[in-house]
């Protein structure tokens, strides 16, 4: 993840993300938060960010919809995704080109941070 971009989580529950946004920026990430695809999708055209943590399972456009428009668009398909879903999609999630798959049962929220780490890299320095 570059200086400047954002993590980006996705889920239809404001509980988990406001949860996981905390822990994600007392780490020293940017986050933006949205509650569905339609403004997830709204929210990328508008500047790409570093990473997407991203729900499958929402009302409206969902997680599915939301990975093949961002792999269809030149700007964004090499954006990374990490599918975070209580159903067991792993092997369909990895068809469509995302860097991993964290299952929400029995999930602990320092375990996504690591995984966070892992594919983003350091949070950017703050001034």
């Amino acid at each position: 993840m570059t200086p400047g971009q954002y993590i980006l989580i996705v889920d239809d529950d404001a509980d988990f993300r406001e949860a996981l946004g905390e822990v994600l920026t007392g780490a020293g990430y940017p986050v933006v938060e949205a509650g569905g695809g339609e403004e997830a999708i709204a929210r990328i055209a508008e500047e790409p960010p570093g990473l997407v943590l991203l729900d499958l399972k929402m009302p409206g456009i969902d997680g599915w919809g939301v990975m093949e428009r961002m792999r269809a668009a030149p700007r964004t398909t090499s954006i990374p995704i990490l599918v975070l879903s209580a159903y067991g999609f792993e092997w369909e999630a990895e068809l469509l080109g995302v860097q991993g798959y964290i299952p929400k049962a029995g999930l602990q929220l320092d375990g996504i941070l690591e995984r966070v780490r892992n594919v983003a890299g350091d949070p950017p320095m703050r001034h």
